[in-house]
């Protein structure tokens, strides 16, 4: 009897052009979070209520923004057969990198990393979430 191979069921078969066309954006807005996260300090206002809701605000939109770069990569990529993964595999690969950043983060001086943040970046991702399955 012919088994179907696990990676076809999770992943269609893709040529170069397709894999980059995929997964570079994801991976060059990551960069981007890796780069703002190895900064000491960061741009922001003087009056630390202002600052509080800049950040933040930064947190959830660049987190909104990677889950889509994501949840596109994913549904170009994966076979038509597994629905689950498009649910599941942007919102699980965005929390990972929320919880290296804030990884990463501890290791900058001047920096700390915060649970807080990780809610913050995750409010990020389930806005896009809600948004991109009509809930809002």
């Amino acid at each position: 009897m012919y088994r179907t191979p696990v990676v076809n069921f999770f992943v269609k078969k893709l040529t170069i052009k397709d894999f980059l066309s995929a997964f570079v954006p994801p991976t060059l807005w990551a960069i981007i979070i890796f780069l703002f996260s190895s900064q000491t300090t960061l741009p922001g206002f003087e009056e630390s209520a202002y600052d509080f809701i800049f950040k933040k605000l930064a947190h959830i939109t660049v987190y909104l923004v990677l889950y889509l770069l994501v949840f596109r990569a994913v549904k170009l990529t994966s076979n038509e057969k597994n629905k689950n993964t498009l649910l599941l595999v942007p919102i699980t690969i965005c929390l990972l990198y929320a919880i290296s950043d804030e990884f990463h983060q501890s290791l900058v001086p001047g920096r700390y990393a915060t649970l807080r943040d990780i809610g913050y970046d995750m409010l990020g991702v389930s806005i896009a979430f809600l948004k991109k399955y009509g809930y809002i």
